[in-house]
């Protein structure tokens, strides 16, 4: 069974990397006289990855043939802020883009990004998609700014072959931070790889911070008087639990080893070669490393997002599609019905849904990695049977992680700049792991000074 999430927005509501954006002028000129309408759609796969080109290029041939009236134009374009907002306000944006769910509330609030509330309830079951996923695209007025693509949420990525070297058992991984301890000190200590590791640099120290501080139970902003604030750190907040609970685990148990400076790929490829035990991380992770590090499928293990044993929370991040906010009417509703055709309707349709997971597979991905179910268990019980049917992994070596998320929160990134706050914080989880001098209140305190500006400027 599909699991039914509860998630929680904290800040005005969050978007994800959106896949599409149709580049319209609002003047009528993509509607030709025949009323054929042209939307662009961006995100093309580039040339170097053939095989997602491929695939790309050939459901837009077949959605544009079942759609003859619909006309689409492709860019390889990517979100980031600076050319989003140069697009906007130059009218060139794409009809649809991706954007991180970071950035929702922020186009929301700028009124850059169309209102497709009407467009979402005109898709096939619209009634029957998961709130859990939907809530990202809902602005504070309750109307829909986007159509998700894709969501996942953080957990526990373990090497189960260490797990057993170490006496542990591969199929009951940690599920709070004590155990989590308990079983780095065991790791270390019985083999020769490292215990536990932890990102700490290009904004992943943050990142995975505030994602140990949901997991205590706290929050990393909070709202006053229509105003967002840092409060990870005043005292006792959960990002100085979990600051204290890496130093206990880097200093007293000797278990996180001496390189403390990595970002994702470096972990990723520590963990690849067989030298960590442990990591947050999301289950792209899983895919990375069978697919481009040619890892070992039985080796690998998804648990949940250890917590502090009273609250079952973890972050929640992924992608949605947008609409460009000068699209006519009609090149919404197309660009709404392709979201719908490429994104939606293999997670809802059960012959799709298996059809598209071979076809990945055959192409080389990776198939079996749980992620966020976008529809309720009746909608998407049946299509991730089928998808199961083509999977290449270990299913049950994920099962931890699938049966966590029914009774798991998923928190959104902190509303406000998020990726300056992560940015901040990197320097706070750096400090803490490479000297044992140094206090996690006080590294929380210089973080916190260090962006307050930016975050009080980015809502005047």
């Amino acid at each position: 069974m599909r699991p039914s999430l509860r998630i929680a927005l904290t800040g005005v509501t969050a978007g994800a990397l959106v896949c599409v954006l149709a580049s319209c002028s609002g003047s009528g000129s993509d509607t030709a006289g025949d009323g054929t309408v042209t939307i662009t759609v961006s995100g093309r796969p580039p040339a170097t990855n053939a095989a997602a080109l491929k695939t790309f290029d050939a459901r837009v041939a077949e959605f544009e043939k079942a759609n003859p009236e619909i006309k689409i134009k492709t860019n390889e374009y990517q979100y980031d802020q600076q050319s989003f907002q140069t697009k906007v306000g130059g009218g060139s944006l794409e009809t649809i883009v991706r954007v991180p769910l970071t950035e929702m509330s922020g186009l929301i609030k700028r009124k850059q990004i169309a209102d497709l509330t009407a467009d979402f309830e005109g898709l096939k079951h619209s009634e029957g998609f998961n709130e859990v996923a939907l809530g990202t695209a809902k602005g504070l007025d309750g109307k829909i700014y986007g159509i998700p693509t894709e969501e996942y949420a953080l957990g526990l990525v373990y090497n189960r072959d260490l797990f057993k070297k170490a006496g542990l058992d591969p199929d009951r991984p940690p599920t709070t931070w004590p155990e989590v301890r308990a079983a780095a000190k065991a790791i270390s200590e019985k083999t020769d790889a490292t215990g536990y590791a932890q990102m700490t640099k290009e904004n992943t120290g943050g990142w995975i911070l505030t994602a140990m501080a949901y997991s205590f139970g706290d929050s990393m902003q909070e709202e006053s008087g229509g105003k967002w604030a840092n409060t990870f750190d005043r005292s006792g907040s959960g990002a100085e639990k979990s600051l204290k609970a890496l130093k206990e685990m880097r200093w007293t148990d000797q278990s996180m080893g001496k390189n403390q400076l990595r970002n994702i790929t470096d972990v990723e490829k520590d963990f690849s070669a067989g030298k960590i035990g442990m990591t947050i991380a999301g289950p792209s992770m899983v895919g990375h490393y069978i697919q481009q590090y040619k890892g070992d499928p039985d080796t690998v293990g998804l648990g949940a997002m250890p917590t502090d044993g009273s609250s079952r929370r973890t972050l929640a991040g992924g992608t949605i599609a947008v609409i460009s906010p000068r699209a006519t009417p009609q090149q919404r509703e197309a660009a709404a019905k392709f979201i719908d055709f490429y994104y939606l309707a293999p997670k809802y349709d059960v012959a799709l849904g298996e059809k598209d997971a071979a076809a990945k597979k055959k192409d080389g991905a990776v198939i079996g990695v749980p992620s966020v179910p976008f529809y309720k268990p009746a909608i998407a019980d049946p299509v991730q049977a089928a998808v199961d049917k083509q999977a290449n992994v270990p299913i049950g070596h994920f099962a931890p992680y699938s049966k966590a998320l029914a009774e798991y929160e998923l928190v959104i990134e902190p509303p406000v700049e998020a990726q300056n706050v992560y940015k901040a914080l990197d320097s706070a989880v750096q400090a803490v792991l490479t000297r044992e001098d140094a206090d996690p209140a006080e590294q929380l305190k210089k973080a916190a000074s260090q962006v307050k500006s930016q975050v009080e400027r980015a809502q005047s």
